[in-house]
């Protein structure tokens, strides 16, 4: 890379960032196929359970995906934003925007992992309660999660007084 040119610079490096966030979305597709795909399938079209109970495996298979998916949607949010910065777009709403959102997205997953996932799966199995998982790399990951949103959001502000200044002159 060439240091002369800072903006060429983070450029290459969004290029290359944006790359590594596809391999992560695959791979994320992979795992969500792994582990929701083939027990969807064995459900749908094994002969040894009831429908009752197909029903009832779908639904805890899809309940457990939920976190999955939505740190999928936010890791796209975030290549969204990186294919923006990778066309040299640094300052622009829509960047903005996309890490914003992915922030946003995040907190929602992890309150999923947190909160909605194991009280959905306690009552789909007739356990009923509430309950919050609280272990130091969840809380460690909603914080993350927040300061991606909450830098997203400055970043929105700051597009915005940009894009004034810029027709004010």
């Amino acid at each position: 890379m060439n240091s002369s040119d800072p903006l060429k610079t983070a450029q290459d490096l969004a290029v290359t960032a944006q790359t590594l966030a596809v391999v992560a979305l695959v791979t994320l597709t992979v795992a969500i196929v792994d582990k929701g795909g083939f027990a969807i399938a064995h459900n749908l079209f094994a002969d040894e359970i009831t429908w009752r109970e197909s029903i009832h495996n779908i639904g805890v298979t899809m309940i457990q995906l939920v976190p999955a998916l939505l740190f999928f949607e936010a890791t796209n949010k975030l290549r969204k934003a990186l294919s923006t910065f990778s066309q040299g777009e640094f300052f622009s709403q829509n960047a903005a925007h996309h890490v914003a959102e992915a922030g946003t997205t995040a907190i929602y997953a992890m309150v999923a992992v947190m909160v909605i996932t194991p009280n959905l799966l306690a009552w789909v199995d007739k356990q009923g309660g509430f309950t919050v998982v609280i272990e130091p790399e969840y809380l460690g990951m909603l914080a993350f999660a927040l300061f991606v949103c909450l830098v997203g959001k400055i970043l929105v502000v700051a597009t915005a007084l940009k894009s004034e200044n810029d027709a004010f002159v």
